[in-house]
């Protein structure tokens, strides 16, 4: 008799101890997964902000790549060179790429074939400019350059002389535009070919100024081209000044 109620009295703590210790491992789980939630939803936000992070460290590069090309080709292009000068857009024409040669055998009117020392890396429909005593000819080529031959679109309308010199032009425009979505972007456009400098920036503006730092709207007068960019996300105002030479 005895040991039936202590049989029975084991029985009864063994149901307790296990309900007891249930209760508690779905407490312990139910709280795992809490902690469990907040650690990921701490890691989303800390994926979400070195995301953010590194797209605006890669728009700053970006940005200060591209005013660097920009610097260098208006530089290159000097203070006369200049063709369009707007608050959103400013063109010139530059030789990027350096490319000069000279004239070896004197080149008659209505001829299209100007004997040269080289005129290889010379692209076809690319604008050229001849000079000679203090005369400059522009003209276009017709195909790519060999290497004593640069042949022109149209006819010579006067005769270049031999030792004539040739260098290329290339039409560059940088400016500002919204994309289809509405995002405002600076680009860089070369002999007709657009690419995005920088995207996403909520103002772009330049501005120009004459050798006495006073704000000019004529070309001729332009000595000093200010660019101004901010960054949408950022705020951040970057300026650039460059100096045009004369």
């Amino acid at each position: 008799m005895r040991t039936r109620r202590h049989t029975r009295g084991t029985r009864h703590r063994i149901r307790m101890e296990a309900g007891t210790t249930l209760t508690e491992l779905m407490l312990a789980m139910a709280a795992g997964l809490v902690v469990l939630g907040a650690t990921l939803q701490a890691l989303s936000y800390f994926q979400k902000q070195f995301m953010r992070q590194q797209h605006e460290v890669g728009q700053q590069q970006d940005l200060r790549l591209g005013l660097e090309v920009l610097e260098q080709e208006l530089r290159l292009a000097g203070s006369g060179s200049l063709t369009i000068a707007a608050q959103d857009v400013v063109e010139f024409s530059a030789n990027l790429q350096g490319l000069s040669t000279t004239v070896t055998a004197a080149a008659a009117i209505g001829q299209t074939d100007l004997w040269v020392e080289d005129g290889r890396g010379w692209d076809d429909r690319k604008t050229i400019v001849a000079c000679w005593a203090e005369r400059c000819e522009t003209l276009a080529l017709a195909r790519d350059g060999q290497r004593r031959l640069l042949t022109v679109t149209q006819p010579l309308a006067r005769a270049i002389p031999a030792g004539a010199f040739i260098s290329l032009l290339n039409h560059v425009r940088y400016y500002s535009r919204r994309d289809d979505q509405g995002v405002l972007r600076l680009l860089r456009q070369v002999d007709g070919g657009a690419s995005v400098l920088v995207g996403d920036i909520r103002e772009a503006r330049f501005s120009y100024w004459d050798e006495n730092g006073k704000a000019v709207t004529q070309l001729a007068l332009i000595r000093l081209v200010v660019v101004e960019v901010m960054m949408s996300d950022q705020g951040i105002r970057t300026v650039r000044e460059i100096s045009l030479r004369t």
